[in-house]
């Protein structure tokens, strides 16, 4: 049944379908309606907002129904038909997931920052994606000194007690876990810390050097001092965000590059100035042509990811595409520059969409993930296909301190669940990577026989033919040899090592296989790195609670006692502290005094 816009009343007021068909009597929009009338006249309205929306109404020549009885029929028979018919408006972008962002929970009473890769309708209030992890985690320290919000993971409500930790008597926080007045200072600290991160930094100044001067007025130059100093930091941030632009430039610089196989492009949003955020999106060259992924590209983000479309900065071949869809819906067309600042910001966008690509060609892909694995099967002479690998690495500090991680590797992906660390227990007098690696292993699959867990199909040992021997001795101990393949992938040149085989085989660098078997050797080395560098930092603490006077091995045992770990006790008040038998209040402040410290 075909309608066409001077029709549109006559649709019905049922459940069910709508195709939207151009003059060339292709479908390039399907969607789905509880009520067909409403659904399809909204389309129809003098107030657009959306950019994608205004262009897809432009090229409707007629619609198609398909009545259902039910809007979760209509949901079905809507994925059915977007699946065989792709339109060239339902558009599902691949986003580049290495770009984390600044998550703040507002669903929650009293919210949070996190740093996350995943943006979700979860109801929290997301900013960014920011250039790299490193960048938003620095951010987000910065970001708690400024707006002293809580840090914890507990359950806060607004009106019962929950237990402090440390951040409060350090004046790291404001306390809403104890402190439930609080609700309209915290509310507004979560609102200065918006304004920040969309780039309102003149106005959240603006609003700090107000409140500055009044508390100032009021004689309450202890407070007053504290804005002061969280004026200086805001200044100092702005200034490393400014990207050479005046303070109210605001601009969208998108570069395209592409590869053999990918197209790719890069989008960073410049509000006033500073770069506010940086987006990536990709697409293989097989499913899509250029000039059709520039233009599904932007009719996503503009329709998805962002509420107004800045000044566009961008290269001649992106310029070709969108300047015709910017004069059909009465926008500024696309600037294109040659030279000057504007050439400078697009050629540094350019240059970081290049090392996107090549980050993305480099990382292993979950599509190719059972063609790799069964690469490996054939090269390497595997006895299975490696569904499951366990990976295996040891570190130390000068011989001390000797900690193992195993990494778990599913269909080609981490498998976290099945992540283990270990303190080597074995009593080695110097650092001994091969005994090491022999203990680990042995432990590791015992573990897995004795709780009836999946067995690996291959174990990484990052090493060499000595770690190899010892790993494969652990292997004969359980009598899992005939069933269990093993590796050893070496450094230097990423020789492999396998047991009966004299000679090392080497892959070519640029093989998918050696870089899967690198990214789960190099995973290996983080996990247990950052296990033993924790491991240190306790040691440590322990060690500096040992040199405080008055406090033994008997009464730091009573200490662990009360507290289960280090960290239960480092968030513990004074008071709590000092309930510690034989432990006074002199002694729980010099305890307490001494884990803030660290």
């Amino acid at each position: 049944m075909y309608f066409t816009k001077d029709t549109i009343n006559q649709l019905p007021p049922n459940p069910g379908i709508y195709k939207m068909i151009d003059d060339d009597d292709v479908i390039i929009y399907i969607g789905k309606a509880k009520h067909l009338k409403n659904r399809v006249k909204s389309y129809f309205s003098k107030r657009l907002d959306s950019i994608k929306t205004k262009l897809m109404v432009a090229h409707i020549v007629r619609i198609e129904i398909i009545e259902t009885r039910t809007e979760k029929e209509a949901f079905i028979l809507e994925n059915q038909l977007i699946k065989t018919f792709k339109p060239k408006y339902n558009i599902l972008l691949k986003d580049d997931k290495t770009f984390p962002y600044i998550k703040v929970t507002t669903q929650e009473p009293f919210p949070r920052i996190i740093v996350t890769r995943h943006k979700q309708q979860d109801g929290a209030t997301y900013y960014g994606p920011f250039p790299s992890m490193g960048s938003s985690r620095s951010l987000k320290k910065t970001l708690y000194d400024l707006f002293p919000i809580r840090d914890c993971k507990q359950s806060i409500s607004l009106t019962s007690k929950e237990p402090k930790c440390l951040l409060l008597d350090i004046d790291k926080c404001v306390g809403p876990c104890v402190k439930k007045d609080i609700k309209p200072i915290y509310d507004d600290l979560v609102t200065q810390l918006a304004l920040l991160l969309t780039g309102r930094n003149s106005k959240l100044l603006s609003l700090l050097k107000q409140d500055m001067k009044s508390l100032s007025n009021n004689h309450k130059f202890e407070q007053a001092s504290t804005i002061r100093d969280r004026i200086v930091l805001i200044e100092k941030l702005t200034e490393s965000q400014r990207v050479a632009l005046d303070d109210s430039a605001s601009y969208s610089v998108w570069a395209f590059v592409e590869s053999n196989s990918y197209y790719y492009i890069m989008v960073q949003e410049l509000i006033d100035g500073k770069l506010i955020s940086q987006h990536g999106f990709y697409d293989e060259k097989r499913y899509v042509r250029a000039a059709n992924f520039i233009e599904k590209t932007f009719l996503a983000y503009t329709n998805d990811y962002i509420d107004i479309l800045n000044s566009l900065i961008c290269s001649f071949d992106i310029a070709t595409v969108l300047n015709p869809l910017l004069k059909h819906v009465n926008l500024p067309l696309s600037i294109s520059p040659e030279r000057g600042l504007k050439k400078d910001l697009l050629d540094n966008v350019t240059q970081n969409a290049h090392h996107a690509l090549q980050r993305l060609l480099l990382k292993p892909k979950k599509s190719s993930n059972e063609s790799v694995l069964m690469s490996l099967k054939k090269s390497l002479q595997l006895t299975n296909i490696p569904k499951l690998i366990f990976g295996f690495d040891i570190s130390h500090l000068q011989g001390s301190n000797i900690v193992a991680s195993a990494v778990a590797f599913k269909n080609g992906s981490p498998f976290k669940n099945a992540y283990r660390k270990f303190s080597i227990t074995s009593p080695i007098p110097t650092s001994n990577d091969p005994k090491s690696i022999q203990e680990v292993v042995y432990r590791r699959l015992k573990h897995c026989l004795d709780k009836k867990e999946p067995l690996p199909d291959l174990l990484l040992i990052d090493g060499g033919k000595a770690q190899l021997n010892f790993a494969f001795s652990s292997l004969c101990k359980l009598g899992l040899e005939a069933n269990i393949d093993l590796i050893a992938l070496a450094k230097k040149n990423e020789d492999i090592y396998r047991i009966n085989h004299k000679k090392p085989l080497r892959l070519p660098h640029d093989n998918a296989m050696i870089h899967l078997l690198q990214y789960i050797r190099d995973e290996s080395h983080r996990f247990a790195l950052s296990f033993q560098r924790h491991k240190r930092h306790k040691l440590s603490q322990q060690s500096q609670l040992l040199q405080i006077e008055g406090l033994g091995k008997q009464r730091l045992k009573a200490l662990y006692q009360r507290f289960d770990s280090l960290d239960s006790l480092k968030q513990a008040s004074i008071q709590d502290i000092a309930t510690v038998p034989r432990i006074g209040l002199q002694l729980a402040t010099l305890i307490h005094d001494t884990l803030c410290r660290s």
